[in-house]
């Protein structure tokens, strides 16, 4: 009985020994620094070259209204939030533009801005879009702010969402006020050099 007791407890410290282990605080100051597992450094700049290609890729694509680049390009969970606020997922997406109520006559992309994910496995972009054509059956022709994640999976980088901001025309509509203002200031002139009218007597 008593040497099994001594067995017993013996396993008991065992076992507490093994739980309560080195956690990895208490190591050597001459133990080698395990740095197989390390992650080497991100490449940014390479990151942010294959992520302007791509953006490149995406405008020339759409500007072919290119259903199979579009595919390949972007995430099966993508998701479009246009410059209306509407949203498609990406078979709403592709369906539209067999439809053909999604169709570009042209589409670049400039101004780009992007920020890639401390890991590389994941980037930002923050752009200008210049389009003409239709979006889901209305007419975009004009100048958009866009934003875009793109997120690197086993088969490449795509595209995980899109959303464009109709950018406002700021020159145009200083146009308008100065052409309205000139047209008010001449309907002014053209009134005060009309006849006075008689006085009653």
């Amino acid at each position: 009985m008593k040497s099994k007791f001594i067995v017993l407890m013996a396993f008991l410290m065992t076992s507490l020994f093994i739980a309560c282990g080195d956690q990895g605080g208490n190591k050597p100051a001459n133990a080698p620094a395990n740095n197989a597992n390390a992650a080497a450094p991100v490449n940014t700049a390479a990151v942010e070259g294959d992520i302007k290609k791509l953006v490149a890729d995406y405008a020339a694509g759409m500007a072919k209204n290119d259903v199979a680049a579009f595919d390949k390009i972007t995430n099966d969970n993508f998701m479009f939030v246009s410059n209306d606020g509407s949203v498609q997922t990406k078979a709403e997406r592709m369906a539209s533009m067999k439809s053909g109520e999604t169709k570009y006559e042209s589409l670049t992309c400039d101004e780009l801005n992007i920020r890639v994910k401390p890991d590389g496995e994941g980037a930002l972009v923050i752009g200008k879009a210049t389009v003409k054509g239709m979006n889901m059956g209305k007419p975009i022709d004009g100048v958009n702010r866009v934003t875009q994640v793109w997120g690197k999976m086993k088969d490449g980088w795509k595209m995980i969402s899109l959303q464009a901001t109709a950018i406002k025309d700021d020159k145009k509509a200083d146009d308008k006020k100065a052409a309205d203002k000139t047209k008010a200031v001449a309907n002014t002139a053209s009134n005060s050099d009309a006849a006075p009218a008689p006085i009653k007597k």
